[in-house]
């Protein structure tokens, strides 16, 4: 496996324009034989300040599970499926080929949790 080339970019010693390619003039300030090379710096580095702290890989097991309060979507197989019902704050992915009855799912449980609480 090849290992990857570094990137280079060119800098104006003018305006600290950068430039994926060398050319007599800088494009952003216009200044003339002012692009120095220089190798790019990855956007790993660049965003680490960031980006905030990275996760570490757990083993499945030193994972603790915990009760998180739910309410019910007024759907009985619905909320069996959801493992009681909606989680606060959680997001649920509904996926299905079209016309099998996501919207018409959906659209039922917001009128029932609507009925009870405000819904959007």
């Amino acid at each position: 496996m090849k290992s990857p080339r570094a990137r280079t970019i060119y800098n104006c010693t003018e305006c600290g324009g950068q430039s994926p390619k060398w050319q007599g003039q800088c494009p952003h300030c216009g200044a003339w034989n002012t692009l120095i090379e220089a190798v790019a710096v990855p956007a790993a580095a660049r965003f680490a300040s960031v980006s905030g702290k990275p996760s570490t890989v757990r083993q499945l097991g030193a994972i603790e599970a915990r009760s998180v309060p739910r309410f019910p979507t007024g759907i009985e197989e619905f909320d069996r499926v959801l493992g009681g019902g909606l989680v606060p704050g959680g997001v649920i992915l509904l996926g299905g080929d079209p016309g099998i009855g996501k919207s018409t799912l959906l659209l039922q449980a917001m009128a029932a949790i609507g009925a009870a609480k405000k819904a959007l």
